[in-house]
Formats: structure tokens, sequence, C-alpha cells
């Protein structure tokens, strides 16, 4: 069977690297946009004391894939090779698909 293609507002579970470079960690990310192969995706951390202005809370749930409670980074943004991507973990419910769309376009100004 083929793995479907990821998609706006799915949860995706990739290796990012450290901030410096000295390792990397295997974590859940929210994704934002796909190209044939490159994603956009955002941190996700079960770290979710201190939220933060650019935070958007998600549960941890069956359809999310996520075993705890944590928070979409919406100012942590990657771009990576789709290679990295280690498999989906679920999707984020309709509302928190917003949530980050409104926290984005004002982060970003657009």
């Amino acid at each position: 069977m083929e793995k479907r293609p990821l998609k706006k507002g799915d949860i995706a579970l990739v290796s990012f690297p450290f901030t410096d470079l000295s390792g990397e960690k295997r974590r859940p990310a929210f994704v934002v946009g796909m190209s044939a192969d490159h994603c956009i995706a955002l941190f996700v951390t079960s770290r979710t004391h201190g939220e933060r202005k650019w935070h958007v809370p998600i549960s941890a749930s069956k359809r999310s894939g996520l075993t705890l409670p944590s928070i979409i980074r919406c100012d942590k943004i990657a771009s990576f090779d789709v290679r990295i991507v280690q498999g989906e973990l679920g999707k984020a419910p309709r509302h928190v698909v917003k949530q980050v769309d409104s926290k984005l376009r004002r982060l970003l100004k657009l």
C-alpha cells in the first residue's frame, strides 16, 4: 500500500536537527504545506507550560495521533525534504487548523 501524501493539518513524525546541529530528535510536526519534495511544518511539543502568543494547544487523541496534550509552535517553522518524514501520526481537528492559520497570518503579516 502506497503512503498517502501529507496535507495541511496532518501531524507527521519527523527527525528534526537541533538548533546547534549537534544531533537530531524525532518529534511530531504540524504540516502547513507541501510541494513535490519538500514539506513546511511547525514544531509540536508536549511541553505545554508557559503557553505563549504563537502557541496553539492540541489535545492527545486517536485522531491527532498524539499521546500527550501538546502545543503547536507557530513560531518554529521548518522546511525540509520529505524523505526525513518517518510517518503520519494523525490529523489536527479543523478548529486547531483554523487557529494555526490565524496565528501564522498575524505572525508573518500575511
